[in-house]
């Protein structure tokens, strides 16, 4: 073992945990990619901690997922879709969901053997086994995603389902349900609570860590592109590894498109605020534009991040999909907000937002 390691993660303030080390340019790199690195040079210390932090760029995205996959079919319900309604779908997806092996699928076991492989990688790190570890690790990644993807397709199923017995205009209204505690959690983001800077800085982090946990990038491995214009930074995925990859084949499953059948993923017919008011946007991207986009300028006057997503069917050839953080949030121009139906305002910040709503702030 080398004894020249270090600790590749490092304790960030405000999250409460580790995170890697580095700048933007750092964050762009598959954290399993860095793990073999660090086994090719030895470093086996370095790989455990890396190979652990899987774990924790994955968990936000499987529990997410969890809860969704039971919430959904509670709203239709409320909604008036009967039972028999939604059980007949899923009964018609459940052999679109099997494990490669046949099997049915359970989300559950998937998490739990995820995070078996990794606990055997970590042990054959601790043994030196070079071998051994990259081979384990590979099989978690391989596992996490076969997991994730079956999960994340019942999810894209539901919404389709709610589109279908509800109306696509009440894709946004879903959303809002789902997200109500993600929403509450944006308000760190006002200028009124925490300096721009901070948050621009978190929601970086944020950001890498989930597009990386969600294996976004080619071949699914969690590879992402920092992009930095000046007035904006961010970071571009090809594809990215949710809503991005039903836009593509799936090479890994060997199918096509996920919009296309036997899936029939649902994008959207008609311009909605809640999707930028742009055709083609698949049911799930949606949400990126209700959380990061409408919902802050609605409650503090800016967007957190601005999105420029892929749309329906020019994605299926390779578009990407960028999230931008603006250096000053005043620096994001009015087309953003008119794209989703607002209006930039004089003032941000939760006071003067609010101070408009009582009408004690008038626009000019």
């Amino acid at each position: 073992m080398s004894g020249q390691e270090s600790d590749p993660l490092v304790k960030h303030p405000a999250l409460g945990y580790k995170i890697r080390k580095g700048g933007w340019v750092d964050q762009q790199l598959s954290t399993y990619r860095l793990a073999e690195q660090k086994l090719a040079e030895a470093c086996y210390a370095e790989a455990e901690r890396l190979g652990r932090y899987t774990i924790r760029e994955a968990l936000e995205g499987y529990e997410l997922y969890s809860a969704w996959i039971e919430e959904i079919p509670q709203y239709l319900r409320t909604k008036g879709v009967t039972d028999v309604v939604i059980d007949s779908e899923l009964a018609r997806i459940e052999p679109l969901l099997r494990w490669p092996d046949g099997r049915d699928f359970d989300p559950k076991e998937g998490w739990q053997q995820y995070q078996d492989l990794i606990h055997q990688f970590a042990q054959a790190c601790r043994e030196t086994n070079r071998e051994a570890a990259n081979e384990l690790l590979e099989r978690a990644r391989q596992t996490w995603r076969v997991t994730h993807d079956r999960v994340h397709d019942k999810i894209c199923f539901l919404l389709t389902l709610a589109a279908r017995e509800l109306g696509e205009s009440e894709i946004g209204p879903l959303w809002d349900c789902l997200m109500e505690e993600m929403y509450r959690s944006y308000d760190r983001y006002d200028v009124d609570h925490t300096p721009w800077e901070q948050s621009a800085e978190l929601l970086m982090h944020i950001m890498a860590e989930a597009l990386r946990g969600h294996l976004s990038g080619p071949g699914r491995r969690g590879d992402i592109e920092f992009v930095d214009e000046g007035h904006r930074i961010g970071f571009r995925f090809d594809p990215c590894g949710s809503g991005g990859r039903t836009y593509r084949a799936d090479l890994d499953e060997g199918i096509g498109p996920r919009m296309l059948p036997p899936y029939d993923f649902g994008v959207t017919q008609e311009p909605h605020d809640w999707a930028w008011n742009e055709k083609g946007i698949c049911y799930y991207c949606a949400h990126c534009c209700q959380l990061m986009e409408r919902i802050p300028i609605k409650k503090y006057g800016y967007p957190a991040r601005v999105t420029e997503p892929p749309k329906w069917p020019d994605a299926e050839t390779g578009t990407k999909c960028t999230w931008w953080v603006y250096r000053d949030p005043r620096d994001v121009p009015e087309e953003i907000y008119r794209r989703v139906g607002a209006t930039k305002p004089s003032e941000i910040g939760g006071t003067a937002t609010r101070a408009r709503e009582q009408g004690k702030i008038t626009e000019s």
